[in-house]
């Protein structure tokens, strides 16, 4: 256990804290403190060399404190194997203050595509409008994080209007924040910067809102096509509900990727890479009325239409215009209700690798049951058993009509008769009768 001492001698007047380490005698000064510290840092210090000695994890508590330390307490627990070097990027912003580490991170993030880095930009400029961006990221607490994820719970994200109540952020989005933040503060603690991630143990929750799913018929997208403005707009509607493209890939597909003699679609997708996707035969009508009506020297599918961003609001406004309510997530419910058709003609493998995603992550957010779903359900299911009315013999008539089993040597007078009749055996060799 370690010994804490008053030191009154040499100009110093603090406290001397000894403890053993392996074995070996270790002692650090403290002066300027109360001896509640000193007994403290005492505790933490025999924590820490019992846990060396045994090959074991420190206490989160004694962990945190070592590498909370700084100057030549710090330089000694280093040199002891006690605490973790302390990060250079704690020298800078980056690793002092929110707004520059969360920059930093983003931009190390090389490996990702660039919707990715989208996606870590908006829960960016979450956290930065929430903490502020000369926050210490040292001082974000657990519960600053509990806090941050209840104001995201109900943070408007469009006003009231007077056909429409307020909308909050959705649960589903809420958690993929979360867990942005989970894994940008997972890389501070593997940095040295912070000991623990005060995000650590905030539950994220399902990132899957099923309430926003909604079934696309054919009969629906017949009436937004017709209302089409213009041949390019058919053509992403098209390639969304009957091919399943997202709209990072309907802007980037090209004519050259379109082989009409094998009937293949050869998409180069932002998000998974290369793959190829059948050209469908409700595809295949539009989109050789397009190739036809397209100018001379046309490169892109969809014409104009080059950026995925606005899409969606755009395509709202033509599904209103046909008459029908917009439903959420236009395209990623177009997307979803083409899975759900060849879920029932294909297997899982082929459309997955024609969708450009996995099996797991369909039954997550694409699969739906819709209303054919249960008309067919209702309408051809087979009787299991004939109506109660309809039976006009009694139970005993079926069993005096029923035959006996004839199944020769298993009734129980004849396996009676047989078994006399079989040589007993031992050990012996079986012997002629």
């Amino acid at each position: 256990m370690a010994s804490v001492t008053r030191l009154r001698r040499e100009g110093r007047n603090g406290w001397r804290v000894r403890f053993y380490l392996k074995k070996r005698r270790r002692e650090i000064y403290l002066a300027g403190v109360s001896k509640k510290v000193a007994d403290a840092v005492g505790h933490h210090c025999d924590e820490l060399a019992g846990a060396a000695a045994a090959n074991t994890k420190p206490a989160p508590e004694a962990i945190a404190w070592a590498n909370g330390t700084d100057g030549s307490l710090r330089d000694s627990l280093v040199a002891w194997g006690l605490a973790d070097p302390i990060s250079e990027k704690l020298t800078n912003d980056q690793g002092r203050y929110l707004g520059p580490f969360l920059d930093a991170y983003i931009k190390s993030r090389s490996d990702v595509k660039a919707t990715t880095i989208t996606n870590y930009r908006q829960s960016r400029r979450l956290l930065v409008e929430y903490f502020g961006d000369r926050y210490p990221i040292r001082s974000i607490t657990p519960s600053d994080a509990e806090r941050w994820k209840r104001w995201l719970l109900a943070k408007e994200i469009r006003a009231k209007t007077d056909d429409r109540p307020a909308e909050t952020m959705a649960a589903a989005t809420v958690a993929k924040h979360i867990k942005r933040a989970k894994t940008m503060f997972a890389d501070a603690v593997a940095d040295r910067i912070l000991s623990a991630s005060p995000f650590e143990a905030v539950k994220a929750g399902a990132m899957t809102n099923s309430q926003r799913q909604q079934f696309i018929d054919r009969a629906t997208i017949k009436r937004v096509l017709e209302k089409c403005p213009s041949m390019d707009w058919q053509v992403v509607f098209a390639l969304s509900r009957y091919g399943g493209l997202r709209p990072c890939e309907i802007v980037s597909l090209r004519w050259i990727d379109v082989d009409w003699d094998k009937g293949r679609l050869v998409i180069d997708s932002p998000k998974t890479g290369l793959r190829s996707c059948p050209i469908f035969p409700e595809l295949r009508e539009i989109l050789t009325d397009a190739h036809e009506a397209a100018e001379d020297g046309a490169e892109y599918c969809a014409g104009r239409y080059r950026r995925a961003d606005g899409l969606s609001a755009m395509a709202s406004k033509i599904i209103r215009r046909a008459g029908v309510q917009p439903w959420p997530k236009p395209f990623n419910n177009l997307r979803a209700s083409r899975r759900t058709e060849l879920q029932e003609n294909f297997p899982s493998h082929v459309i997955d690798s024609w969708l450009g995603h996995s099996t797991e992550v369909a039954e997550k957010h694409y699969l739906m049951v819709h209303d054919e779903h249960w008309t067919r359900a209702i309408d051809s299911r087979p009787p299991t058993r004939p109506p109660i009315n309809d039976q006009s013999d009694s139970i005993s008539s079926h069993h005096e009509t029923k035959k006996p089993n004839k199944t020769k040597g298993l009734d129980g007078l004849r396996w009676l008769l047989m078994a006399t009749k079989v040589t007993p055996t031992g050990l012996e060799p079986v012997l002629p009768p």
